[in-house]
C-alpha cells in the first residue's frame, strides 16, 4: 500500500477539488457538471517524499490527480516519465488491468486526489464527453513514448498481407477483419457491426501520398495489404507500416496534428475510419469504448519498456 506522509496538508472541500480539476488539461473541454461529479468521487491523499504511489508487481487500484509535487514512473527497473502538478498518475496501468504494472515513486511531498478505477469507469460509463477526452490524453500518452523511441519509433516489420477478394469486402469480412484488430476482439457484435457499416474500403496506388507533417488528423487506415513509408522529423523517425497496424490513428484520436509524412510504396487496399464516426459508435457501445482504451494504456507500457532511460520529460 503507499505510504502516506505524517503530516496531512490542509483538506480540500469538494468546490475546491472541483476547481482545481478545471486546471488540469482536459478538464476545461467537460462540461461543469462533469467535473463536479469527478470531484465528488476523490479523496485527499499525501506521499511523502521517497515513498511509493503504487508499486510494481501490484494492480494499479486508483487514478492519482496531482496536485503539488512530482513523482516519477519506473518500470522494470528503468525510470520511464517524471510527472508534476496537474498530471494524472496511475490511470494507465489500471486502465490496462495488467498485474505488473509499474513503480511510482514520490520525488518530493506529494499531495494528490484519488479516485478508485470502479468510481472512474462508473463516471465514464454515464458521461462520454470524459471518456472522449480520456481516450485523446491516453492517446497523446502514446504518441509521446512513440517520438522517445528513436528511428522506428518503436514500430516492427510489417506484416503478411491479408486475403483480399476480388469485389468489395462485404459486412460480415469486415466484420471479421475488425474482430482481429484494433482492440475491437472482444468487443459486442452490434458494436463491431455498427463500425463495419461506417469504414470505406480504399484502393490506393503507389506514389499517393496520404498526408504531410503538419497536416490534420481527422481519419486512420487499417490495411490489409500494401506499403506505406513514414518519415518524421524532430526528431527524425523512418519506419514502415501496413497489414496488422494502423496507420494515423494515434494522432487523429490525439487530435494531433500529422507527426510523420506518409506515402504509399506498395499499392494499397485499406479500411478507413474516420475519428468522429468511430467517437459516435464508442458512444454508443461502452464495452467498445473501453476496450480501445485498454488497449491504448497497454500499449503505453510496452511502449515505456522500449523507452530510453534519459527521456524524462514532464
Amino acid at each position: 500500500m503507499p505510504e502516506e506522509a505524517l503530516e496531512q496538508p490542509t483538506e480540500m472541500d469538494r468546490f475546491q477539488r472541483f476547481l482545481f480539476l478545471r486546471t488540469i488539461p482536459g478538464f476545461a473541454e467537460v462540461p461543469p457538471e462533469i467535473a463536479q461529479v469527478v470531484a465528488a468521487n476523490t479523496r485527499q491523499r499525501a506521499f511523502a517524499k521517497g515513498s511509493y504511489v503504487c508499486r510494481e508487481g501490484a494492480p494499479a487500484l486508483e487514478v492519482q490527480y496531482v496536485v503539488s509535487g512530482k513523482c516519477e514512473i519506473i518500470r522494470n527497473g528503468k525510470a520511464i516519465r517524471r510527472f508534476g502538478p496537474r498530471s494524472v498518475v496511475g490511470g494507465v496501468s489500471a486502465l490496462a488491468e495488467e498485474e505488473k504494472g509499474y513503480d511510482c515513486l514520490a520525488l518530493e511531498h506529494m499531495v494528490t486526489l484519488a479516485m478508485t478505477i470502479e468510481d472512474a469507469q462508473e463516471i465514464f460509463e454515464e458521461h462520454f464527453a470524459l471518456l472522449k477526452r480520456v481516450i485523446r490524453g491516453t492517446s497523446q500518452e502514446v504518441l509521446i513514448a512513440r517520438r522517445q523511441l528513436g528511428e522506428n519509433a518503436g514500430f516492427g516489420p510489417v506484416g503478411e498481407p491479408f486475403p483480399c477478394p476480388d469485389r468489395p469486402f462485404d459486412l460480415v469480412e469486415r466484420m471479421a477483419f475488425l474482430r482481429k484488430t484494433f482492440s475491437f476482439a472482444k468487443s459486442e457484435i452490434d458494436a463491431i457491426a455498427d463500425l463495419a457499416r461506417e469504414v470505406q474500403e480504399v484502393h490506393l496506388p503507389k506514389g499517393e501520398v496520404l498526408w504531410n507533417v503538419g497536416d490534420r488528423s481527422t481519419y486512420f487506415l487499417l490495411p490489409l495489404r500494401g506499403v506505406i513509408d513514414c518519415h518524421a522529423t524532430d526528431p527524425e523517425q523512418h519506419f514502415r507500416l501496413g497489414p496488422g497496424g494502423s496507420v494515423g490513428s494515434i494522432d487523429a484520436m490525439a487530435d494531433k496534428r500529422r507527426w510523420f509524412r506518409a506515402e504509399v510504396v506498395e499499392d494499397l487496399v485499406a479500411f478507413r475510419i474516420d475519428v468522429e464516426i468511430l467517437l459516435g459508435v464508442l458512444e454508443d457501445h461502452f464495452s467498445m469504448a473501453m476496450s480501445l482504451l485498454r488497449g491504448l494504456a497497454t500499449g503505453i507500457l510496452q511502449l515505456w519498456g522500449d523507452t530510453p532511460q534519459d527521456s524524462k520529460p514532464l
